[in-house]
C-alpha cells in the first residue's frame, strides 16, 4: 500500500516532467512555417531574426486579410442594394 514517506501526498512534485492540460502534442510544428532544408544550416543569430521577422509578416497578413473581408462585407452590401433596387430579390 502506501510508503511512509509517500503520506499526505496528494499530487506529484512540481518537477514532474509531464505534459500540461491540453498539451497532447499535436502535429508536428514546423518553424517558421518554413520546410526549407537550409534551416538546418542557420546559426543562432539568424533563428532569431528569421523568428522576428516571420511575427511581423504574420501580424502584417492578419491585418491584411481583416482589410479583405471588411472590403468583402462592403462589396457584399452593395450587390444586395443593387439588386434589391432592379427588383431581382
Amino acid at each position: 500500500m502506501t510508503k511512509a514517506g509517500d503520506k499526505g501526498r496528494v499530487a506529484p512534485p512540481a518537477t514532474h516532467p509531464r505534459a500540461g492540460i491540453g498539451h497532447n502534442g499535436g502535429p508536428p510544428v514546423e518553424p517558421f512555417g518554413l520546410r526549407a532544408a537550409w534551416l538546418r544550416f542557420a546559426n543562432d543569430l539568424e533563428l532569431r531574426r528569421l523568428a522576428k521577422l516571420h511575427m511581423r509578416i504574420e501580424r502584417r497578413q492578419r491585418g491584411l486579410s481583416d482589410l479583405v473581408a471588411e472590403r468583402k462585407r462592403i462589396m457584399n452590401r452593395c450587390i444586395r442594394r443593387m439588386r434589391r433596387a432592379e427588383g431581382k430579390n
